[in-house]
């Protein structure tokens, strides 16, 4: 049984991971479909060994497992949107205390204005002006009255400015602490289903045998070193600020090679354990071989070079509003984080580091962190 669960646990390094065969060393078009449905059919007579080599108590456990990660993440954007939609109520709060003093304070200021008018009786600006004792003082008498108009006008429309203010910042306030309550609501419901979830999957993982325990920490291990990388990648993706602004086009073909092209696409692949593989996240290129160049697909700024896990010697480069591209298992790393690069820089050679097959490269955009079909970019499609 243990040799079955180290040949399961190999398998899964091979096929659990976001990138897929690539194909190499093919000299013709007739040569490279046949070793590419060779990998296919093997890779799904792996697929079938390993499907029933697993129990269900095993799947069972995953997809709770996935289920409460999934929660954990959605808990942990909520605690964030909770501590942002409390500052922003605090300073609403603060802001609307302040109003609210000033337009007491000009309305009583206005109230007494309009006491000492009225009892000034009939005494009017004209009979002031028309008083005068001569052109100096009727043209002082004058410059007073209009810069006292100019203040009474000047007071009404700061009252009136203030009393919106008001009212739009409690119309702001209530609809905050309507979202607050909302999502605290929602993070409580989280949370208790987390728990549950929690207490259920570890009754079922006492029931498992040695051997299918290993196994179970084997793929537990693979999946907290996959949200690792991921974490350290949304981290870096906002780390280094790249003072361009990627307005769209067509970013380059990633390996300056020619040639080359797509042995696997961006989306969603199928596998016997939930949660292992659920989408590959950006596209593989192949037929480019050892050490081909791999460039900028346009300017920014680098943020990330080095060894990330499944990724191998990895590449990433913000190019400003929002956007960001990956280049995964390079042979070498041509460039370093802080680097501003122009489109078709060298920042990488083509390798085989991290889980991976054969010589490739794997490559990602990512729009604020989340990975979305590199396609359209490619092909001038997101203007």
């Amino acid at each position: 049984m243990m040799k079955k669960v180290i040949t399961i646990i190999i398998i899964f390094t091979i096929i659990a991971c976001s990138y897929s065969t690539v194909i190499i060393n093919a000299t013709t078009l007739g040569e490279q479909k046949q070793e590419a449905q060779q990998k296919t059919e093997e890779a799904e007579q792996q697929l079938e060994y390993v499907q029933e080599e697993l129990t269900n108590e095993i799947v069972k456990i995953q997809q709770l497992d996935d289920e409460i990660r999934k929660a954990e993440e959605d808990i942990s954007t909520l605690e964030a949107e909770l501590a942002d939609l409390q500052e922003k109520i605090d300073e609403i709060t603060l802001k609307l205390d302040t109003v609210e003093k000033q337009y007491i304070e000009n309305e009583e200021l206005l109230q007494q204005r309009l006491i000492v008018n009225y009892e000034a009786g009939d005494i009017t600006y004209l009979d002031i002006l028309m008083n005068s004792s001569n052109i100096v003082d009727f043209i002082s008498n004058y410059y007073v009255i209009e810069e006292l108009i100019k203040y009474d006008l000047e007071l009404l429309e700061q009252i009136e400015k203030e009393r919106q203010e008001v009212e739009s910042s409690k119309i702001e306030l209530d609809e905050k602490k309507a979202t607050l309550k909302t999502k605290k609501a929602k993070k409580e419901q989280l949370s208790v289903i987390t728990q549950n979830n929690k207490i259920v999957k570890e009754q079922n993982v006492e029931k498992l045998s040695i051997e299918e325990q290993e196994l179970q920490q084997k793929i537990n291990e693979y999946k907290e070193e996959e949200a690792r990388i991921e974490a350290l990648i949304k981290i870096a993706t906002n780390e280094y600020e790249y003072t361009g602004d990627y307005k769209g086009g067509v970013m380059a073909w990633p390996v300056a090679k020619s040639g080359t092209y797509i042995t696997s696409g961006y989306g969603i692949r199928e596998h016997p354990i939930q949660g292992i593989i659920k989408s590959h996240s950006g596209i593989d290129i192949g037929n480019a071989g050892f050490g081909a160049p791999v460039i900028a697909a346009a300017d920014g700024i680098v943020t990330m070079a080095g060894r990330y896990g499944g990724y191998g010697n990895c590449v990433m480069i913000n190019h400003g509003n929002g956007i960001s591209t990956l280049y995964g298992h390079g042979q070498a790393i041509l460039t370093e984080v802080g680097k501003e690069v122009k489109k078709g820089d060298l920042i990488m050679e083509v390798g085989s580091t991290g889980i991976s097959t054969g010589p490739h490269l794997h490559f990602e955009v990512r729009i604020n962190g989340s990975c979305t079909d590199p396609m359209p970019f490619l092909q001038g499609s997101t203007e």
